[in-house]
């Protein structure tokens, strides 16, 4: 695991909370700023954000020190050693759009990320 820089990612992309099914959309840096001040104590350490090359990194929130220091650090950002799959991110697609109430998730596929990015995206507007 290797800690990130922002200019590292490619935007957009895609947060995958683990308590949810539902994918959080990121078209460009400053989405992922806004999320990480709104959650910035609430991520667990199995969250992960999904760029559009397929990178995967683990979302660290900073330690819980709500009482002493409200406003607190960003959460950082591990990218892992293998991309996710084609096939997973289909899954975790499907896995939305059956969360936010779409039908026929099963026919629902894509042949690249920047596919399965943009669907994500459709679905959210």
């Amino acid at each position: 695991m290797t800690l990130v820089k922002m200019v590292d990612i490619e935007w957009p992309a895609v947060v995958k909370l683990t308590q949810n099914d539902e994918l959080l959309y990121l078209a460009h840096q400053r989405d992922w700023l806004e999320l990480a001040c709104l959650y910035q104590h609430q991520f667990v350490d199995t969250d992960l954000l999904l760029d559009s090359s397929g990178n995967q990194y683990l979302i660290r929130a900073t330690p819980s020190t709500i009482h002493e220091d409200p406003i607190g650090e960003l959460p950082k950002l591990l990218k892992q050693e293998q991309k996710l799959p084609l096939t997973d991110f289909i899954k975790w697609v499907q896995k939305h759009a059956n969360a936010i109430g779409q039908c026929c998730v099963a026919k629902l596929a894509f042949t690249t990320l920047a596919q399965g990015m943009e669907i994500v995206r459709s679905l959210d507007d």
